[in-house]
């Protein structure tokens, strides 16, 4: 089912997945993507996501298998991608800025996989979103590089109080979905 970018969000909000559309299946990001996936789906908890392959399709994919809801915001702007056959739900969004906004108001959480450019920035906007004090969110780092990257901002003091207390790092998805739902306030 597709909609415009009028449809009405979701009443429940979801948990994000963020990451590289360009894994597949045996890769670990699409791995992970699919347990965090399935683990929400177990939940009653929407996974939400950009609406395509890789990391995105292993979120739906684990989330539909477990009878959960996936919601994919894909953008018109991509013209040649087509969504994955796991979304529940898609909401077209005209842009990339009216996505990430959609992608963000659809969900109370945030779980950020491996990923390139287009990671970088949807990690980057809830970190900016968190400073201005526009959202209250977990945002969990699951990749390594991301989590190295995390470290060395912190260390040299780039990292703003409300970023340092909503972002949190996991080593499995497990923990990933520990940290995301059952917090009610990260420590």
């Amino acid at each position: 089912m597709s909609e415009g970018s009028s449809g009405a969000g979701t009443s429940r909000r979801g948990i994000a997945v963020f990451g590289s559309g360009e894994v597949g299946p045996g890769e670990a990001p699409w791995e992970l993507a699919r347990e965090l996936g399935t683990l929400l789906g177990e939940r009653g908890v929407p996974v939400v996501t950009g609406g395509y392959g890789g990391v995105m399709e292993a979120a739906s994919r684990g989330a539909r298998e477990a009878g959960g809801e996936a919601i994919g915001v894909p953008c018109a702007l991509f013209r040649g991608r087509t969504p994955n056959r796991w979304l529940s739900r898609a909401i077209v969004e005209p842009d990339l800025l009216a996505r990430t906004r959609r992608l963000v108001e659809l969900s109370r959480g945030f779980v950020v996989l491996a990923g390139k450019a287009g990671t970088l920035a949807e990690l980057a906007t809830l970190w900016a979103l968190l400073r201005a004090g526009l959202l209250a969110a977990p945002v969990v780092i699951l990749d390594e590089t991301w989590g190295r990257m995390y470290a060395d901002l912190d260390r040299v003091g780039r990292l703003d109080p409300a970023v340092r207390e909503w972002t949190r790092r996991a080593a499995s998805a497990g923990e990933a979905i520990r940290l995301v739902l059952d917090e009610e306030r990260p420590r």
